[in-house]
């Protein structure tokens, strides 16, 4: 990871966000995905198949880059495989969400009204850096501006985020006739912002004079900052995981949404046999609050008497966050620390949800959505989903179900997933490239196990069961 490490110098931390990071493609519209449709449109609790919907656990993971890929992966011959970074000049992306939920509870009060709540943890990170050239031979501050000679300034970016959540999700029936239900849901969100870091290098540029026998380099102009959450600051000590929640922050967020079914008359009028289904849901309104370490720092104005190779030896040695900001601050002539508390908002997208009902358990699902913000800001903190669209064709019973999601993401890739239900478990990939010899990092999975410990036949409601 020779890259890696020449951007932790060149970037001042920027490539150090941490890849431990929604998505449940193949379930998103459907009446039985239970507590976790929620996640999709808060209207989804209502029109769930289930009277109780237990889940136990689920998580996914989802990850886009253009520069990352796995070297000597096959699914035969995995040991051998390690972590390589793609040659060339141009802008570098990575980006990544992950998503761990435990314990979500859905349950119908009656045909009109249903409730929600569960405990779940999630992470956003997001990286980009502007074009720069990289070969594998990079191995100093000077091999890089040598293979960067032309390359007008260095600038990126990063940003990382995760936080627990509690929400508590309420939906029903707002109209009903025999051949359409209009219903509405509101999900709060209660969160605790447990872990940030960010980073911005803005037109860090230098210049090139030449010599006898070497190519000197000195920078010239540019700016940045780093920074991270307080509660790192005590992680070395004696510091408890419950001390690590209970000095961070708690803020609040927001999703609501509605769905529109259509019936054919002859066939009865339930959640399952519906015609058409059509939702539209905004989606985490909100922002974590954190307080910034004692290391938070901003900095300009590079010292330009210093050289690539001075460069080289202060940057010899570091071993934490306190040591890159006592070295920054001989690089540069203008530094000051971080004090203020700082924001990354929530991903707040709009979401379309279109699922037509095709007869025979065969369904397809489309799902379109819209981010509110980039993530690419270098003046305030924004997170955002890699989900645009997504096209689901899908056959599905209450205790089987095959999915083959499609999806195009923000980053305008083309992803073919594949997922099964077996039972109370739901499994998935986003994207089959994966499986290929020497695969970039694009794609991830998801697995999903849930219950539904009260839904015999008996006590289901007339409306609740298949006809």
């Amino acid at each position: 990871m020779k890259q890696i490490s020449i951007l932790l110098i060149l970037g001042f931390g920027f490539s150090v966000t941490q890849l431990h990071s929604q998505g449940y493609q193949a379930i998103h519209g459907s009446p039985y995905a239970g507590s976790t449709g929620i996640f999709n449109n808060p209207a989804a609790s209502v029109g769930s198949a289930y009277k109780w919907d237990l889940t136990l656990f689920s998580t996914q993971l989802k990850m886009s880059t253009n520069f990352l890929y796995l070297k000597n992966f096959t699914l035969s011959n995995q040991d051998s495989s390690y972590l390589e970074s793609k040659e060339g000049n141009y802008s570098r992306f990575l980006h990544a969400n992950l998503d761990i939920n435990l314990m979500n509870v859905s349950y119908k009060i009656d045909n009109n009204k249903a409730f929600s709540l569960g405990l779940r943890a999630r992470s956003y990170n997001h990286m980009k850096l502007l074009p720069y050239n990289y070969v594998d031979t990079i191995n100093s501050v000077h091999s890089f501006l040598v293979a960067n000679s032309n390359t007008a300034s260095l600038q990126g970016f990063a940003t990382h985020t995760g936080w627990l959540e509690a929400d508590l999700n309420y939906s029903q029936v707002l109209f009903e006739t025999n051949t359409a239900k209009l219903t509405g849901g509101v999900t709060v969100q209660i969160m605790k912002g447990i872990s940030a870091l960010f980073s911005r290098v803005n037109k860090l540029s230098y210049t090139m004079t030449k010599n006898a026998t070497d190519t000197i380099f000195n920078f010239s102009e540019g700016n940045g900052s780093f920074g991270y959450s307080d509660n790192y600051d005590g992680v070395a000590g004696q510091t408890s995981a419950k001390d690590f929640i209970k000095n961070s922050k708690t803020a609040f967020g927001l999703s609501f949404g509605i769905e529109y079914l259509t019936y054919k008359t002859e066939n009865g009028n339930n959640n399952v046999n519906y015609d058409w289904k059509i939702g539209v849901s905004l989606l985490d309104l909100g922002a974590n609050t954190f307080k910034p370490s004692t290391n938070s720092s901003k900095f300009s104005n590079p010292d330009q008497t210093l050289t690539d190779t001075d460069l080289d030896n202060k940057f010899k040695g570091i071993n934490s966050t306190s040591d890159l900001k006592d070295t920054l601050a001989t690089i540069f002539t203008t530094y000051a620390d971080i004090t203020d508390n700082f924001k990354i908002s929530n991903p707040t997208r709009l979401n379309i949800n279109i699922d037509k009902n095709l007869g025979n358990n065969f369904y397809i699902n489309g799902d379109l959505s819209m981010n509110f913000y980039a993530s690419s800001s270098f003046t305030k903190f924004r997170t955002r989903e890699l989900n645009l669209l997504t096209i689901t064709p899908r056959w599905e019973t209450l205790g089987w179900g095959a999915y083959l999601p499609v999806q195009y993401n923000t980053q305008g890739q083309l992803w073919v997933g594949a997922a099964v239900k077996l039972g109370p478990l739901v499994m998935g990939i986003h994207n089959l490239g994966l499986l290929k010899k020497d695969p970039m990092l694009n794609g991830g999975g998801y697995l999903l196990l849930s219950i539904h410990p009260f839904n015999k036949r008996n006590v289901l409601s007339k409306m609740d069961c298949p006809q």
